[in-house]
């Protein structure tokens, strides 16, 4: 910002508060857990059922693609618009589940919670889009994690309102939340055009030389209208993939950017890795420990803790990437952290003996939590700062989709392993312990091979993350070498 204009304005303190508030809406994926146990006993599902329907959700957050494309060609009103339809219908359409006999199958619940997160995901990109077009350089990482974080903590505020307003009553909770998400959608669509208003000096994008100031990147990119990109006759002409890097100063076509390795490598590190955390930790939190024969007082406790860890997560990383960008660390260079927590928590629970894992799975699962709120924190941040704030509605997107999909695949062969687990606990088999009379499976044994798996993908994870990190230090060493010969 000038000297004439400072920073932080009303509007700016203001769109962020509203930018965290949507963001708390658009996070009730995570506060799945604290009534899985009770949607599978009401609605008669399987493990695989119960975790197609969370699957389900998490596909309708990850074709946010549908908001996102509202949101770059027709602004934030439109979008906001959208998640009120489809919070309302996804919600009332639960709740009618819940009086038919089996909930009306497993399709009706899983077509219902995806349009849900659907609508509850453009509520979040409304939110975290608004505040990245509108902060500096020098507060990007910032204003990030600020806003991811209250995706992350949406989990404990959830299940606190669940369990203390809502008494546990899925009927009431549904329905309530219809009434809270639908009139934060409206007061969106009013308030943020108001609030979007940009002021003179302020300069968007773009990543932070050593000395703290803005690098050439950090030019704004062509006219932006609510995060619509206006293409401009260089955009227009621009060839694509490899000039990108060579072009910093300019805003990249769509083109170039779909061409450019780095946004695919980092998509599969990003799907690995969150894959893990959401399909396998945060998607079957209830039922892990209902398998170590944790007391059930204890698993909405253990959600709220997760929650905290995944807003601290966020938050935390958000300030991190900030503070060590100037000193040389890439903002991807953070998933090298990240990744390797996944590999030690979840190669850790594999070789735990059995009477160990109820006493070390809530220590576990707090730092999954942490390592997977941190990577919603660098995804948005990287893409920001690698392609200069242009076509953020598509490229986060990208990343969201794909990890709609990994998860899927990840929810279906973790449920199965449950199912089939359970199926060989028998008194024939001489099973030390037996699965209930709702279906459970009862013992470390359930979860050993899905912790391996876990392992297996994190390791994946890393590699890429290692490739990624050489990609972007060489980027930049070639980005120093022009600019030095350019005196």
């Amino acid at each position: 910002a000038t000297a004439s204009q400072p920073e932080w304005t009303w509007r700016r303190v203001a769109l962020l508060f509203l930018g965290t508030w949507l963001a708390i809406c658009g996070g009730t994926l995570y506060a799945f857990p604290s009534f899985e146990v009770e949607l599978m006993k009401l609605c008669q599902l399987s493990a695989r059922k119960l975790d197609a329907v969370y699957a389900a959700g998490q596909l309708g957050a990850g074709v946010g693609i549908i908001p996102g494309a509202i949101y770059d060609h027709r602004g934030p009103v439109a979008t906001s618009l959208y998640g009120l339809v489809l919070t309302v219908l996804g919600n009332l359409g639960l709740a009618w589940a819940l009086r038919e006999e089996s909930c009306g199958g497993v399709y009706i619940l899983a077509f219902s919670y995806w349009m849900l997160q659907n609508g509850s995901v453009a509520l979040y990109q409304v939110g975290l889009f608004s505040n990245m077009r509108a902060a500096s350089a020098t507060s990007q990482g910032m204003v990030t994690g600020i806003v991811c974080s209250g995706f992350g903590l949406s989990a404990a505020f959830w299940t606190l309102l669940y369990a203390d307003v809502f008494g546990e009553n899925l009927d009431r909770y549904f329905k309530g939340t219809a009434i809270v998400f639908g009139a934060t959608a409206a007061f969106a669509a009013v308030a943020l055009p108001r609030l979007l208003t940009r002021e003179p000096g302020v300069k968007p994008y773009g990543r932070l030389d050593e000395d703290g100031s803005e690098s050439p990147a950090a030019s704004s990119p062509d006219t932006v209208t609510y995060g619509r990109q206006v293409a401009s006759s260089s955009q227009s002409k621009a060839p694509c993939c490899d000039q990108l890097s060579d072009q910093p100063a300019s805003s990249p076509s769509l083109r170039q950017i779909l061409c450019n390795l780095d946004l695919w490598l980092f998509l599969a590190v990003f799907c690995l890795l969150q894959g893990v955390g959401s399909g396998l930790f945060i998607a079957n939190l209830s039922l892990i420990a209902t398998s170590l024969e944790i007391p059930a007082s204890s698993r909405l406790r253990y959600v709220r803790l997760v929650s905290y860890c995944n807003f601290g997560g966020r938050l935390v990383t958000g300030f991190l990437m900030d503070f060590w960008e100037p000193r040389g660390v890439q903002r991807s260079d953070h998933l090298l952290w990240t990744s390797s927590g996944l590999i030690l928590i979840s190669g850790g629970l594999f070789l735990a003996p059995e009477a160990a894992l109820p006493h070390v799975l809530l220590p576990a699962l707090l730092v999954i939590a942490f390592c997977y709120g941190s990577n919603w924190a660098i995804m948005p941040s990287f893409l920001e700062s690698r392609f200069h704030g242009a076509h953020v509605g598509v490229t986060f997107n990208l990343n969201t989709g794909g990890l709609g999909l990994a998860v899927l695949g990840v929810s279906y062969v973790v449920g199965s392993l449950h199912d089939a687990a359970a199926t060989l606990q028998s008194p024939a088999a001489g099973s030390p312990s037996l699965p209930d009379e709702s279906g459970f499976c009862l013992g470390a044994s359930c979860w050993r091979n899905a912790f391996q798996l876990g392992g297996l993908a994190a390791i994946l994870g890393l590699a890429g993350a290692l490739a990624l990190s050489c990609s972007e230090s060489s980027r930049q060493r070639r980005s120093s070498l022009k600019a030095g010969s350019s005196y």
